[in-house]
């Protein structure tokens, strides 16, 4: 239900023909009674709306708001002034509406998909946690723009430059956004002067496809354009201590800080066994390790730790990170994530004391590298996931594989967006 799931009181699958709506009942869960599915932008649970139906699919439709008959409590004035944007999806709504909501889809998700009962799921799923920054939190924005084009004056123009638009695979123009940093904004406004300067000059005409601008704020408030090159992140959480992370501006690493350290210190914790039991870690494996944030914030919990990453350029900077914060019993190994277990270090570890943090892609993980994990059989699961329909998929397969969910929190690192991270932790049985 990402942008609005509801019943159809007129259930009729046709297009709205001039001013002609339907009303939807902004429900909280799955339709539930039997009426059509509607997604509809700029709603809110409860909300009674009336809508325009403007495409159909096969099992469900999209409609275009048209008015609001019955607002939330929790409606508010969006910041930002720029009408169909699709980078955010959730401005209308009361931070504190969006983070109840995110921890609702979870529990819905962990029901549906990870066959879990509701008892359970009301007994381990937490309150979605976040920061005060909900605005201007984002230290990393990849704004786009089309090939430059001659206008019928013979000069040229470049058109928007800012992000593809809601529903729509064109480009709306974005000055300013309101999600990101500062630093990141005022970098925007110059790069944007200086794309069209150079567009005007005609020194893009040669393009022959649109292209990404990279904006990354660093940990000195520096705004990188340049996606080799080396950029800093300090991480502080209360376990890790204050750890320094190198990585290229253009790969993957988390761009909320102010939300970082919190996140680190909720893996880190339940890896080690920081929750209120007498059982403590000695070994931390961390699969999909990237550049090592996990691995090397944990160097110093932990007797040893292992990590593991498929990707050679984010393996590089895990080993540079650890030599940086002189972690030396962090050690790392390229390859895909089910290989760790066949690493004669990793087999040789006492699986009682052993937690394996999980961190996939959006994707989920994989059947195999799921059945050599169970196969492994560590005392401990932590699961890290920016896909919580996917980690509901595969909850099931880890409680079916003798696994027992002790603790799911939802995180919401990025605030005004349907986006969720989750992390669930799993107890052998």
């Amino acid at each position: 239900m990402p942008e609005g799931e509801g019943e159809v009181k007129k259930r009729r699958r046709r297009r709205g023909k001039g001013n002609e709506g339907i009303e939807i009942d902004k429900t909280e869960g799955l339709d539930k009674g039997g009426g059509w599915v509607v997604f509809v932008p700029g709603v809110i649970p409860g909300e009674t709306i009336t809508g325009r139906i403007y495409r159909n699919h096969l099992r469900y439709s999209d409609a275009d708001l048209l008015s609001i008959n019955l607002p939330s409590p929790d409606r508010v004035t969006p910041k930002c002034k720029i009408e169909g944007c699709g980078g955010c999806q959730y401005q209308h709504w009361d931070i504190g509406g969006q983070r109840k909501w995110k921890m609702n889809h979870v529990k819905e998700l962990m029901i549906r998909i990870g066959g879990m009962e509701e008892g359970k799921v009301e007994e381990v799923v937490r309150e979605c946690i976040g920061t005060e920054e909900v605005y201007g939190y984002r230290s990393k924005l990849t704004p786009h723009y089309d090939r430059p084009r001659k206008t019928e004056e013979g000069t040229w123009d470049v058109g928007p430059i800012g992000f593809q638009m809601r529903n729509l695979r064109r480009l709306i123009d974005v000055p300013q956004c309101v999600i990101g940093t500062p630093a990141v904004n005022r970098k925007l406004e110059e790069v944007r002067k200086d794309v069209k300067e150079k567009v005007v000059k005609g020194e893009l005409s040669k393009m022959n496809k649109g292209a990404t601008i990279l904006l990354r704020e660093d940990s000195n408030g520096d705004v990188e354009t340049d996606h080799n090159k080396y950029i800093s992140e300090n991480v502080v959480s209360e376990l890790g201590g204050e750890i320094k992370f190198e990585f290229k501006a253009g790969n993957f690493f988390q761009n909320n800080p102010f939300m970082i350290g919190r996140m680190v210190d909720y893996v880190l914790s339940k890896a080690k066994g920081l929750d209120g039991g007498e059982w403590r870690a000695e070994y931390m494996i961390d699969t999909y390790c990237g550049s090592g944030l996990f691995a090397v914030s944990g160097g110093g919990l932990f007797k040893e730790v292992y990590g593991i990453e498929v990707n050679e350029r984010a393996i590089e900077e895990a080993e540079r990170n650890a030599a940086i914060n002189e972690k030396t019993n962090v050690k790392f190994k390229m390859g895909e994530a089910e290989n760790i277990f066949n690493d004669e270090e990793v087999k040789g570890l006492d699986r009682s004391k052993t937690t394996v943090v999980m961190d996939p892609p959006r994707k989920g993980s994989s059947p195999s590298f799921l059945r050599q994990l169970l196969q492994y059989r560590p005392e401990r699961i932590v699961y890290m996931s920016c896909g919580p329909d996917t980690q509901a998929r595969d909850t099931k397969v880890l409680r079916e594989g003798g696994y027992e969910v002790r603790d799911i929190q939802p995180m919401d690192l990025f605030p005004q967006t349907r986006h969720i991270e989750c992390c669930a932790v799993f107890d052998r049985v």
